[in-house]
């Protein structure tokens, strides 16, 4: 391809960005109060040694659940994180990711810079499955709470995918670390998603995303945090070099101990 064709296709992907951005990031940007989960990672299954990617993942949520007493933990107005993933091989790749969150009341401060690996055992690869095991290790930022504990999580990554469907599955356990932990034992997170691609460049889906503090004290379903929405995916061109995607969605409290409604916006490029 020519450079000026190459232009060609920068502008009209930028185009696209710029559309979707348009709507989406005004209506971010105009949320009050939220809090609830926080970046609402979806990962990927396959690796390629030398790749490259960073990805941006925004939350923001209103109307949030009534505070516990005996609850100690900030309600979230607004959560931003930034991936950086690189392959180190075909089958493990490692990742890293600062977060950012803005307490309700407060303001958008440093929390944590996560360091995941994460080990291919099935490459997919455009067939109809995968699997990968991911490890993460989270540690809070003493410049913040010194008391808070670091936190350790591992679970599969599944992808099943028939013709334009896919489903995404990303369960994991996660518990404390260090002389802080608040947990005894391992709590529950999950992220799930049913994708539909029903163009060459435009998808959709829908996402659910939950979390249990404590396996062992799980209590009634509604002090639990589960939520549901659609999601719309812009993809780039398939003959494109470089590779990028953006989604933009709503999801919905499902429990008592859920915000209401919250805005996830994700756009990832692969270099």
């Amino acid at each position: 391809m020519s450079w000026v064709g190459r232009g060609a296709v920068a502008v009209r992907d930028l185009q696209y960005v710029v559309a979707v951005l348009g709507g989406v990031v005004p209506a971010i940007m105009a949320l009050t109060a939220t809090g609830a989960l926080a970046e609402f990672e979806i990962p990927e299954v396959d690796a390629e040694k030398g790749a490259f990617e960073a990805e941006y993942r925004g939350a923001s949520h209103w109307e949030l659940p009534p505070r516990d007493d005996e609850d100690e933990s900030e309600l979230l107005r607004q959560s931003h994180e930034l991936e950086l993933q690189y392959g180190v091989t075909d089958w493990w790749m490692l990742r890293l990711t600062p977060n950012f969150e803005e307490p309700d009341g407060g303001s958008i401060q440093f929390t944590s810079l996560g360091v995941e690996t994460q080990f291919v055992l099935v490459p997919r690869h455009g067939d109809e499955f995968g699997l990968a095991l991911m490890m993460g290790y989270g540690p809070y930022s003493q410049s913040l709470n010194q008391d808070a504990p670091d936190e350790f999580e591992l679970g599969p990554v599944v992808e099943i995918a028939s013709g334009p469907w896919l489903v995404s599955l990303n369960p994991r356990l996660a518990t404390d670390v260090g002389e802080s932990a608040e947990r005894d034992g391992w709590g529950f997170e999950y992220a799930a998603q049913l994708r539909y691609q029903f163009a060459p460049r435009l998808g959709a889906a829908v996402l659910g995303f939950g979390e249990i503090e404590e396996l062992a004290h799980s209590g009634p379903f509604d002090s639990q945090i589960h939520v549901l929405g659609p999601s719309l995916y812009v993809f780039s061109d398939p003959e494109d070099e470089r590779e990028w995607l953006l989604g933009a969605g709503m999801l919905f409290g499902l429990t008592d101990a859920s915000a209401n409604t919250a805005v996830r916006i994700t756009l990832a490029v692969e270099y």
